[in-house]
């Protein structure tokens, strides 16, 4: 990963391997393959080995941050996609490929914050490759296979008996017989989200049962296979909108007995 940070003076860079390169902030005019293009604040850029990338002027501040991928990561997901080799990227205009700008920021914001390498990170890295492979070459854009949705119920199915266990992505291709590119893309065409989030769902609810029955948040973040309750609070919080105690507390004072009721049970009639 590299990151250069309101830049105010042209840059040239030299790429060894692939990037994948968000531009966060600021707008500069650079030259690519012969032509000078605008790059601005939500745009990505891609880079090839071998290839060398010149801004020529500095419309405001940029702040950018990229990701390298080996030459050998990059064929192989392209061979498995049917993408040709070696793998040539277009230039990416405003509004082409929505997802893939879309993934690459959200895994650059991911990748800044310096947290531990989860498996939810992993197939961010992933799904975001894959996009741009999928969208952005030569090849134009590679469907989404017309056997997935048997693919994606197998893959479904298994996360659903699974969500407490550690689950890879390389696991769950296999059980749904088709290859993790391939898998990762048809997934969210058919659901609207990546496996690793739908995983992420289904332990939030579970999560959500067992704190109506009155179990802690550490004892129902461990029950549903997250790390720790940080984590179940992130979860939490952002998909249903509320933290995990105030979820408890809400229940708790739902479920409770009124004192007419306590008084009902407790006194002979």
């Amino acid at each position: 990963m590299f990151r250069v940070e309101d830049m105010t003076g042209p840059l040239s860079s030299y790429s060894e391997d692939y990037g994948v390169v968000s531009i966060l902030q600021g707008a500069c005019d650079g030259w690519y393959r012969g032509a000078v293009r605008t790059v601005a604040a939500g745009g990505l850029k891609l880079k090839e080995p071998g290839e060398v990338h010149r801004h020529v002027r500095v419309h405001a501040p940029i702040t950018l941050q990229g990701a390298a991928f080996t030459a050998d990561v990059v064929e192989e997901a392209a061979r498995t996609l049917g993408v040709p080799r070696p793998v040539h990227f277009v230039h990416v205009e405003p509004g082409r490929a929505p997802r893939a700008t879309a993934l690459a920021t959200a895994m650059h914001v991911a990748l800044a914050a310096r947290g531990p390498v989860t498996r939810e990170l992993e197939a961010l890295v992933i799904e975001t490759l894959t996009e741009v492979l999928a969208t952005c070459t030569e090849r134009g854009e590679v469907r989404v296979h017309e056997r997935a949705p048997r693919a994606v119920r197998r893959a479904r199915d298994y996360l659903r008996a699974h969500v407490s266990e550690p689950v890879t992505l390389d696991a769950l291709a296999a059980h749904a017989g088709a290859d993790k590119f391939h898998l990762i893309r048809a997934f969210r065409a058919e659901l609207g989200i990546p496996p690793y989030e739908y995983l992420t769902h289904l332990r939030v609810a579970r999560a959500a049962e067992l704190l109506a029955t009155g179990m802690t948040g550490a004892e129902a973040a461990h029950a549903v296979g997250l790390f720790d309750e940080s984590q179940l609070h992130r979860h939490f919080r952002r998909i249903l909108g509320v933290t995990p105690g105030r979820f408890a507390r809400t229940m708790h004072r739902q479920h409770r007995p009124s004192s007419a009721r306590v008084a009902g049970l407790t006194c002979p009639p």
